[in-house]
């Protein structure tokens, strides 16, 4: 029992304990039998903040009467338990199940349209939900009587009626004794033939054994006929054999005849055991059989034929006099935020019915802009639940984006497609196990925001849905996602409803305002000059001031459109800001606009640094009458041009601002980089700082005012054909305004904020990690080596020991589209390559000899990789083994252990020991079984000299 009151199958202990802060689960689904104990400091109650990830199940409550009256109150009081599991399950107390009216009424007025057959693609657990239309329309009775066939039939208790491929498991009947057995039961007359506008597939189980003949007659109609329809024109045309084209009695007559057929099987429609499997009873679907169900489904999903579904059909069975937990009718904050005077949106504030059979499916996703959802079963079989709570959403995305990356790189809200379905078994692989939930009819299960959910029917069964919305979700839909891919996404703005329900808000008052006023001005006029007699005069006054203005407005308000109301409210706002080239409240720098003054009662009023940097406007001096006497002039500063701005101007928006009403203010000006559509007030800008704006004055400018007049003395807007004339000199501001898009302050910050993250996640990477670079030939993975901070790169493993430097921007992180290439492809020929200090033997060399400069051997800082001068004989290194060290060269002073002498770095010391003669000839000779290498010319060679001899 939920509420205060204390669980036994959760209490582990009886000892005396404060009363929980929040709502107690009657138990965890899973774990029926198992006795959780909090493990929180002696607390007898369990707080869902101890299990953000829903370990111990799905909770289950079961709230008492006076609890489940308050819907909202009691969806606030569990609201903590189904942020962490992403769904929970409501057992409604028995009073109110057993209090609920007969819905065969209701369900008599449904009709299925257009059900889903739904085609699972896949393979291994892993699947792609391809949904098909059907154009068909069908009732209850021929919905139940598809559910009853072999093919789509739920299993029994006992095991039989599992699909079996054909020829395996059950008995194949002729088409004539299926048409024979068809015979045999219609009690229609045979001789008319049901019409048909297309041919279909006879293998479709639409066409076999086990559906009634007026079911199968319907279901091969593409359109069903009405009544008063006119017979379909004859065609004279070569005809099958047995076919003709039925007359509009006989349509009627087919009409009728089903009409009776579907009123006599709900009257017979017995809602708790007529949807049962052969041999089955409702309290067979024990939470053991489920589990079976489920191993059944997941052996054989993909395979047979595929299952239907009436998925998303508007309508309710709930009645207009239920008001408690009535899905049709629920209170909601989402309800109070979207317009009352609309329909509301199909499935989102308006139910939904769901009519599923054995394997109907619901593949993972969560709901359209993550709101609440509730579902209630009102008849049939269970509804097995999948859930993964809100803390393992996000490794749930980057699974599937894993699985099927073309669709996640196409659409980043892929999963809002509703077509993607992992079994648990490879969902547990990648850290997402979710939890499991049976859902029986006659009980409720809530989903949460970011609660991913799946899962599938374990038979025939009804059920209904809707969206809603607490409190708590105006913030989540202010940063909900929408996909733009399908057409059954849903889009609130949230900020422009709530701006919407205060207009209307205000509106009313206003107008019960008016009503009050005019209410008041009904006494007659003698008996109110009466009471002004006896009244203060002063009083007197004031009231009758106050009627006529608001007389005036509650007289006109009536007969104006609503588009009236809100054009003039929003004038009204706009009026509001103190200036009219932006929408800053400070009142210091006002001048009064030169334009208005002589026309408005209340002229204009503008900043003289707005005015002063709007290309169209400039703040000048003009001369006016001295108030004491009418001779005597003296100047005054107003702002001038503002009748001259132009119509493109008072449009941009400023992307500053955060009400749409403040964007649409003023004329502001656009961002001076390029082309840059961006504008922004001059306020906005000048203290946009913090938002990444930057504005600099940078210098006064001289700029001419010129009248532009044609020859005949009209203006002309066209200056190169007309005279202009030069009316002043002014100073104007030149500035410089750039986005945050286009601000150098923002884009290295940008880049430092992001090299800073790159490097603290390298430093994160043991060495020999494998990570991924991107090179002209395309995307490899190497071997991490060192980091190196100064030159902003990294040192890597290449092929053959060789090591390579990549800039940090190389590297790519998460997934790649590309095909990732390995790195080595081909190990090191010896440990020894992978050496980071090479020591190079040199030897002598002959005293009076011919030979060049001493020329050192180059050897690359990549130790596979030998640079042999050109024009001198090769003289191989000696590498010492693989070493994490420095990259130094050891010169070793000794005798060279080859008969000829080496190659000295120049400016190195040649060792020579004592007594030690060398022999020029002797050295030649030595020299004559090596091929010298005939290239161009050593740098360090003198143009005179040729090749090396032999």
């Amino acid at each position: 029992m939920s509420g205060p009151s204390s669980t036994p199958s959760l209490t582990p202990s009886r000892s005396v304990s404060p009363a929980p802060v929040v709502v107690q689960p009657d138990h965890f689904y899973g774990f029926d039998n198992v006795h959780h104990s909090p493990n929180t400091h002696g607390r007898t109650y369990f707080d869902p903040k101890d299990d953000p990830l829903a370990q111990r199940g799905i909770p289950v409550f079961k709230p008492t009467m006076e609890e489940f009256q308050d819907f909202e109150g009691y969806m606030n009081s569990i609201e903590a338990w189904g942020m962490r599991s992403g769904i929970v399950k409501v057992i409604p107390p028995a009073e109110w199940t057993n209090a609920l009216p007969s819905f065969k009424s209701n369900l008599a007025k449904v009709s299925l349209k257009n059900p889903i057959e739904q085609q699972m693609v896949g393979r291994a657990g892993l699947f792609r939900q391809q949904n098909v239309e059907k154009r068909k329309t069908m009732s209850m009775r021929d919905w139940a009587e598809l559910c009853a066939r072999d093919e789509f039939r739920a299993p029994s208790a006992n095991g039989t009626g599992i699909y079996h491929p054909r020829g395996e498991g059950r008995t194949k009947s002729s088409r004539k004794a299926r048409q024979k057995f068809n015979l045999q039961e219609s009690t229609t007359p045979r001789d008319v033939t049901p019409f048909t506008s297309h041919n279909y597939d006879r293998d479709d189980p639409m066409f076999q054994d086990g559906i009634s003949n007026a079911v199968r007659d319907f279901l091969q109609q593409e359109d069903l006929p009405t009544l008063g329809s006119t017979p379909a024109p004859e065609d004279h045309g070569p005809k099958k054999k047995g076919r003709r084209v039925p007359t509009r009695e006989e349509k009627e007559a087919s009409m009728a005849e089903k009409t009776a057929q579907d009123a006599a099987f709900l009257e017979s429609f017995d809602v708790k055991t007529s949807w049962l499997p052969p041999n089955t009873r409702p309290d067979d679907y024990t939470p053991e059989f489920c589990k079976e169900l489920e191993r059944q489904y997941w052996r054989n999903c993909g395979l047979g034929k595929p299952a239907w579904y009436g998925a998303d059909m508007q309508g309710t069975l709930f009645g207009e006099a239920d008001t408690c937990w009535n899905v049709g009718h629920l209170p909601s904050a989402l309800s109070r935020l979207l317009p009352s005077s609309e329909k509301g949106l199909p499935g989102v504030n308006t139910p939904y019915l769901y009519f599923g059979m054995w394997r109907a499916t619901f593949a993972w996703h969560v709901e359209d802009m993550d709101l609440f959802s509730i579902n209630y079963i009102h008849f049939g079989a269970p509804k097995f639940w999948y859930a993964v709570p809100q803390g393992r959403a996000s490794a749930l995305e980057q699974t599937f984006r894993n699985y099927f990356p073309k669709d996640a790189s196409s659409c980043a809200q892929f999963l809002r497609h509703k077509s993607f379905f992992a079994s648990p078994s490879v969902l547990s692989q990648s850290s997402c196990r979710p939890n499991t939930l049976v859902q029986r009819a006659g009980e409720f299960v809530i989903t949460y925001p970011r609660g991913y959910h799946a899962g599938f029917n374990l038979g025939l069964n009804c059920a209904e849905s809707v969206n809603f919305a607490l409190e708590s979700w105006i913030e989540l839909g202010r940063k909900a996602k929408a996909c733009d891919c399908v057409d059954f996404s849903v889009r609130i703005d949230v900020d422009q409803l709530l701006l919407d329900r205060e207009r209307e808000r205000l509106e009313q008052s206003q107008a019960t305002q008016d009503t009050v006023a005019m209410d008041n001005r009904k006494p007659k006029p003698r008996k109110r000059k009466h009471e002004e007699s006896t009244t203060d005069p002063k009083g007197k006054k004031l009231k009758v001031t106050k009627e006529k203005g608001t007389h005036v407005a509650a007289m006109l308000k009536p007969s104006l459109p609503k588009l009236s109301i809100t054009l003039k409210i929003g004038s009204t706002l706009k009026e509001t800001f103190p200036c009219c080239l932006c929408v800053s409240e400070d009142m210091d720098g006002l001048l009064p606009v030169y334009d208005t003054m002589s026309t408005a009662s209340m002229p204009k009023m503008a900043h003289e640094h707005c005015a002063s940097v709007v290309p169209e406007t400039w703040v000048d001096d003009y001369e006016v009458d001295h108030p004491s006497s009418g001779t005597s002039l003296h100047k005054t500063r107003a702002v001038f041009g503002v009748d001259g701005i132009v119509k493109d101007r008072w449009n941009l928006k400023c992307s500053a601002c955060l009400k749409p009403r403040h964007k649409a203010h003023g004329a502001p000006i656009q961002c001076t980089k390029g082309k840059c559509s961006k504008a922004f007030h001059i306020m906005c800008a000048r203290d946009g700082a913090e938002q990444g704006i930057s504005y600099e004055i940078l210098h006064e400018v001289e700029k001419e005012v010129i009248l532009v007049q044609s020859a005949d003395g009209n203006a002309d807007s066209n200056p190169s054909t007309s005279n202009p004339e030069v009316l002043k000199t002014i100073r104007k501001l030149d500035v410089q305004l750039l986005c945050p898009q286009h601000n150098p302050a923002v884009i290295e910050a940008k880049k430092a904020h992001k090299q800073d993250k790159i490097r603290n996640e390298l430093h994160l990477l043991p060495v020999m990690s494998r990570i991924k670079v991107r090179v002209s030939s395309g995307v490899f993975e190497v071997s991490l080596l060192r980091v190196i901070d100064e030159t902003k790169s990294v040192e890597v493993l290449w092929d053959r020991g060789v090591k390579r430097e990549f800039k940090w921007g190389a590297i790519v992180f998460g997934n790649t589209d590309r095909a990732v290439g390995q790195k080595p492809t081909e190990p090191s020929a010896d440990t020894s390559s992978l050496s980071s200090q090479a020591v190079v033997n040199f030897g002598d060399v002959p005293s009076g000899s011919n030979s060049p400069l001493p020329v050192p051997v180059s050897v690359s800082t990549h130790p596979s990789t030998v640079v042999q001068p050109t024009g001198l004989p090769y003289a191989p290194p000696q590498i010492n083994p693989y070493s994490a060290g420095a990259y130094s060269y050891q010169y070793q002073s000794h005798v060279s252990p080859y008969p000829y002498a080496g190659y000295l770095p120049q400016g190195l010391p040649i060792y020579t020991p004592p007594g030690f003669v060398p022999d020029p000839s002797h050295y030649r000779a030595s020299l004559q079984w090596q091929q010298p290498y005939q290239g161009p010319a050593h740098p360090l060679q003198r143009p005179e000299e040729g090749p090396a001899e032999t």
